[in-house]
């Protein structure tokens, strides 16, 4: 693990995101209301001695529980809420798929058709899993502390599934014309059931003309 820039600032992130956990994790509330206090000596303890003693114990204890991060409770892990896609994502690719570079170079139909259907499919099954991630825990509001925990990769895989995120946000009609997009409120956001829908049609119609290519040859 690289070292963060503001360990106590991740111990305050974890101190949040295991404290306030529903449930019967009793173990993560515990390390939450320890590693508070010991935070908090760190910063207003009495003596000087004691802060730095403090300060000493909870920072290592804080990378004790960040190196066990993936089991931790909540949202203190900022990959936990995309576990599902997580699984999926290495088999799922649109636009570099299986088909793809036949499909766009392809002289018959049933292969741009194939190219089609998987990206159409992996376009619904992680417009799906997205689906399983709360409306209230977006990655915009992962605590910055968090982040700059991570390792290189983690956040590559981070930064990925953010932009499958973005693969079904709209784009403002400035944006379309080349101008400074203004900012997209909760309200323009598309809904990922619409999307499903949208997708499981446009499957439906290629399916179908598959269908037809297939009984003609």
């Amino acid at each position: 693990m690289k070292p963060p820039k503001d360990v106590l600032e991740l111990g305050q992130h974890l101190v949040r995101e295991l404290g306030f956990e529903d449930g019967v994790d009793t173990l993560g509330r515990w390390m939450a209301h320890y590693l508070a206090e010991l935070i908090g000596e760190a910063e207003n303890g009495s003596t000087a001695t004691k802060r730095t003693k403090a300060c000493k114990e909870a920072i290592e204890t804080i990378i004790k529980i960040w190196d066990h991060r993936t089991s931790l409770s909540g949202e203190a892990y900022p990959l936990t809420k995309y576990k599902d896609v997580l699984k999926a994502i290495d088999r799922l690719h649109p636009g570099s798929d299986l088909f793809g570079y036949f499909g766009l170079y392809a002289d018959n139909k049933r292969d741009q058709l194939a190219a089609g259907l998987f990206n159409g499919f992996s376009r619904l099954v992680i417009a799906l899993l997205l689906m399983k991630i709360a409306p209230d825990k977006k990655s915009a509001d992962i605590a910055p502390a968090a982040i700059a925990a991570l390792t290189d990769t983690e956040i590559r895989v981070l930064t990925a599934l953010q932009e499958w995120e973005k693969l079904f946000e709209p784009a403002s009609k400035d944006a379309i014309r080349g101008r400074k997009s203004k900012k997209v409120t909760d309200h323009d956001k598309v809904k990922l059931d619409e999307v499903a829908i949208q997708l499981i049609d446009n499957l439906t119609t290629t399916l179908a003309e598959l269908r037809s290519e297939l009984i003609s040859k």
